[in-house]
């Protein structure tokens, strides 16, 4: 067998803001094709993928049989071939960062810091200034839930928009990715990667477990970009705090997690955020965390 099955186990260890809720199914995949069987023998159930668990929340406390949890950390092979980067879907961002540094290989430096796998990146199109992953990509591999094969999707110009790929309006589920290349100095992209690993340090929560960056960032009416950090801050939301469950004193766009927060003291101060934004600016904030 190529995956893994915990039963009734906490997915605390499995994601990044570190709550303590229970699976009744989590499988565990060691292999892309252990990843596919596994698709396969519960295609019949909810099947969330987790990847590394960033940028994620959960709405309840505890998940029964229907709900399966996959977690992809273990599917991560990554190699050059015909000139492409191939990287499966468990690839975290750092490491594919570091593979590329080693390989000056340009371009994905500003990957170096993200908290998650690229499969989940994908979803999202995250990124980090200027740049997004959905840049870079040539093709993706994806298994399809409806007809339970696999098949290669290649992106179109407006596949890929600010958080949000065309992935999430389609039946499937990350694969493989099949990514640029272009050549670089292995020194160049070693001093970015550590610039900006020290920018975000010292900007960013990093004492206290959390999911990432919490909302998108709004645009007023006039359609002009707003700082969450600035919102929060006009309306007394830095360092609020529901139980363990807190807006970061240090960067109010973060939640973080200073114990043992609780799945509803997280939601009731993702709320408070939401109203307190609506009734001053009449902006209307969006998590840039997936619900679960």
């Amino acid at each position: 067998m190529e995956y893994f099955v915990l039963r009734n186990h906490s997915l605390q260890r499995f994601h990044t803001f570190r709550l303590d809720v229970i699976a009744d199914t989590i499988v565990l995949p060691i292999t892309k094709k252990g990843m596919v069987a596994a698709l396969r023998d519960f295609h019949d159930k909810r099947i969330v993928v987790i990847g590394n668990g960033s940028n994620m929340i959960f709405s309840q406390s505890n998940y029964d049989s229907n709900t399966v949890f996959m977690v992809t950390t273990m599917v991560d092979k990554i190699e050059i071939t015909d000139n492409i980067l191939y990287v499966q879907n468990g690839v975290t961002m750092n490491k594919l960062a570091w593979f590329t540094c080693e390989n000056s290989i340009d371009g994905y430096a500003f990957c170096e810091d993200i908290p998650g796998t690229l499969g989940g990146a994908l979803m999202m199109n995250a990124g980090q200034w200027q740049y997004t992953i959905g840049q870079y990509v040539k093709w993706i591999e994806v298994f399809d839930k409806d007809t339970l094969q696999t098949k290669t999707i290649i992106p179109d110009a407006d596949f890929f928009r600010y958080r949000h790929s065309k992935l999430n309006d389609m039946n499937v589920i990350v694969l493989s990715i099949g990514l640029k290349i272009e050549p670089g100095e292995y020194m160049e992209i070693l001093d970015l990667m550590l610039e900006y690993r020290r920018e975000r340090y010292v900007k960013q929560p990093r004492q206290y477990p959390n999911g990432g960056s919490t909302f998108k960032r709004p645009k007023d009416k006039n359609g002009d970009w707003l700082f969450i950090w600035k919102l929060f801050d006009e309306v007394g939301l830095r360092g609020f705090q529901i139980g363990d469950a807190q807006v970061s004193q240090k960067h109010p766009g973060f939640i973080v997690n200073r114990g043992n927060a609780k799945v509803a003291e997280v939601q009731m101060v993702i709320a408070e955020c939401k109203k307190r934004v609506k009734e001053k600016f009449d902006v209307d904030i969006e998590l840039e965390w997936r619900v679960i």
